[in-house]
């Protein structure tokens, strides 16, 4: 075999190799270069994860103390509905009711007032009367007011 040939041969051989590492080096780049993109892409997927949780975390937090305040005001609500329903559908609490609020009544007007006459002698047994006559009246418009409120009493 001649030696020209031989070496040329492996010349051949040898840029074959060359191209071929050049070749895999060029896709070893590239493969990294994905890589580093995922991983890039993963990353920036995490701190968005991280920030939309604690964000939710807020949001769960204001919502649960939302509830609390919603329980507040229903705890409020319901006394005042039992107060109410105790002293508008009992009626052995209605004479007392309509005393107190004779009381009031006096306390809160005077000798110029239309209805002194009514309330001055005796805590207005007269007003007491038309009182008690128009209790269930009163109850029934207050109790149809206060449904279309949504507040729906006995």
């Amino acid at each position: 075999m001649d030696s020209s040939m031989f070496n040329g041969a492996f010349a051949s051989s040898a840029k074959s190799i060359s191209e071929t590492i050049a070749v895999l080096d060029e896709q070893r780049k590239e493969q990294r270069n994905r890589e580093d993109r995922q991983l890039a892409a993963m990353e920036a997927t995490a701190n968005n994860t991280a920030e939309t949780n604690a964000r939710l975390n807020r949001i769960i937090d204001n919502q649960n103390d939302y509830i609390d305040t919603l329980q507040e005001q229903l705890k409020v609500s319901r006394a005042q509905f039992d107060i109410l329903n105790n002293i508008f559908a009992s009626e052995e609490d209605a004479v007392a009711v309509e005393k107190e609020i004779m009381r009031i009544i006096q306390t809160e007007i005077d000798d110029k007032h239309p209805l002194w006459d009514y309330v001055k002698d005796k805590g207005g047994d007269l007003m007491i009367a038309g009182t008690t006559a128009g209790v269930p009246v009163l109850y029934k418009a207050f109790k149809t007011f206060l449904a279309t409120k949504g507040i729906f009493m006995p």
